[in-house]
């Protein structure tokens, strides 16, 4: 089991990095060194999150109203999927709402909560006092339609709605700041 965790890490951090043009589209991804199988990137996946919104792809907020990813549009996006049951995430949170606040007019901040009942979401929400959007996907559809196989996973989108980068696993300031740069936030 850990192989395959480990395979497909690498298989969705070059499938993101070559998406993203981060490597050349002729020299093969790193995870295409451990696996061929994939050769061409998915016809679902996720390059440009501006670029027409799937509307079998529902998200919404805690308010009970749909959240579509166009209406960000003309502003740099991160998006962090997270589960209450993840101590990483938990751990970030508190870093992430920071620098959502500081950025307020400038960044958007879309936290999906991956698959987990709303009860169960509403329940952290109330005892933490977050400013950014708490997106529930109960049925993982975001989560597969990103690829995220870990959590937690934050992507980066530029103003254009392109992918600059993702990152598996707990932030640090550090990161976050670089990443945020990246998309034109701190500049």
């Amino acid at each position: 089991m850990g192989v395959f965790v480990v395979i497909e890490l690498n298989r969705t951090y070059g499938f993101w990095r070559q998406r993203s043009g981060s490597i050349p589209a002729e020299e093969p991804a790193e995870s295409q060194l451990l696996s061929n199988e994939l050769t061409s990137t998915p016809d679902d996946g996720v390059v440009n999150i501006f670029a027409g919104d799937d509307p079998g792809l529902q998200l919404m907020d805690l308010d009970g109203d749909p959240i579509l990813l166009s209406d960000f549009k003309g502003k740099p996006v991160l998006i962090n999927f997270w589960a209450t049951w993840c101590p990483p995430c938990l751990e970030e949170m508190p870093l992430i709402e920071t620098y959502a606040i500081r950025h307020e007019e400038e960044l958007v901040v879309l936290a999906i909560n991956a698959g987990e009942n709303e009860n169960v979401v509403r329940e952290f929400v109330s005892t933490h006092d977050f400013s950014f959007n708490i997106l529930l996907d109960p049925a993982n559809s975001a989560v597969k339609k990103f690829f995220v196989y870990g959590y937690p996973t934050t992507m980066f989108f530029d103003e254009a709605g392109n992918i600059q980068s993702t990152h598996i696993g707990e932030l640090n300031e550090d990161l976050l700041v670089n990443y945020l740069f990246k998309i034109g936030i701190g500049k």
